[in-house]
């Protein structure tokens, strides 16, 4: 048998009393919602709970093992778990800031970068000093020939 915590066997003999065993509304009394995750993901892997979608969503419903736990009748009919679907991978992402990054590797104008990311000259002037402050990027700049300064990635 698994050992429980104080608060796991709170909430399973609460939603053990419900018609339909739900314990989301159970698993509110825990205020923060790290502890509150925790406790379902423990309950979860243990087996106390299993998931079952219906016309508010997502439920979690004490389980036979969870029932057993607490000492208490196990339901009549099993609970069928929801079937996780596969999740698509998600297309990698080019933020503007990885664009400006990027730029600034190989050395770029200021309107190289303005062109890249369509953002005005006070826009990109801001964003490299936050690349700068909040990055701990260290970004030179050289001026050309042409006098045009070139910015880059020191």
């Amino acid at each position: 048998m698994t050992d429980i915590s104080p608060t796991q066997r709170r909430v399973l003999e609460a939603a053990s009393r419900q018609p339909k065993p739900d314990i989301r509304e159970h698993m509110l009394d825990i205020k923060s919602p790290a502890i509150r995750d925790k406790v379902l993901q423990s309950m979860l892997k243990h087996g106390l709970v299993v998931e079952d979608s219906n016309a508010d969503g997502l439920a979690y419903i004490v389980s036979n093992a969870g029932l057993a736990a607490i000492n208490a009748p196990a339901a009549a009919p099993t609970i069928k778990t929801r079937k996780k679907k596969p999740v698509p991978e998600q297309p990698v992402r080019n933020s503007k800031k990885d664009i400006i990054i990027g730029l600034l590797r190989s050395g770029a104008t200021l309107a190289q970068i303005m062109g890249a990311t369509s953002w005005q000259k006070h826009s990109v002037h801001g964003a490299m000093a936050n690349l700068k402050t909040k990055g701990g990027i260290a970004i030179a700049s050289t001026k050309a020939d042409s006098g045009e300064r070139i910015y880059k990635i020191a």
